[in-house]
């Protein structure tokens, strides 16, 4: 045993002499690296999976990769469903992983601005409904296209509508007047 080990040594040493041999060695991944990358690459192929159909078709993919996302995607659950991601991620090794990640965070960039946008447009619906004359201003100074008296009336309509504890129509009404008027920008 310890003949062996020697020999194991001094092999060792002779191949971190030899320099020829060191530029020849490719780096050396763990098995546990592997696995992680691996599941890095099944998580990436069920965050496209999970895309809307829209965004879905917006991402630039090879039809083999498309295919196997789309069938990926009828699925429901069980072992199928673990084994289609599994081949995803192998097709996944084989292209560029970084241009789908740009992609698929230009997709998420479109949603996330969408999504403060109508944020935004329901704070001003909120703020004209509670608010009287002064936020009316505000939203004015901030949208100058906007008609005063048509939003007035819809204000009004709303706060009557919440002291009568009916439907908010007016309100409604105010959200797709704001709407209508930032996107027409």
């Amino acid at each position: 045993m310890l003949l062996q080990n020697r020999d194991f040594i001094i092999h060792s040493m002779n191949m971190i002499d030899d320099s020829e041999q060191l530029e020849d060695v490719d780096e050396i991944t763990s098995k546990s690296q592997v696995k992680r990358d691996v599941d890095a690459l099944v998580d990436l192929g069920k965050t496209v999976a999970g895309l809307s159909a829209k965004q879905f078709e917006a991402i630039p993919l090879s039809e083999g990769l498309r295919g196997a996302l789309k069938e990926a995607r009828k699925l429901t659950k069980g072992g199928a469903l673990k084994r289609q991601f599994k081949y995803i991620a192998k097709l996944l090794r084989d292209i560029n992983v970084e241009s789908l990640h740009q992609a698929l965070e230009k997709q998420l960039d479109k949603d996330r601005a969408a999504t403060a946008r109508l944020h935004t447009f329901e704070q001003w619906r909120d703020r004209l409904v509670e608010g009287g004359d002064d936020v009316l201003s505000e939203f004015l100074s901030d949208y100058p296209m906007a008609d005063r008296q048509h939003i007035r009336q819809l204000q009004r309509k709303a706060k009557q509508e919440q002291e009568r504890q009916k439907p908010p129509a007016a309100a409604r009404k105010i959200f797709q007047y704001i709407r209508d008027m930032v996107l027409a920008d």
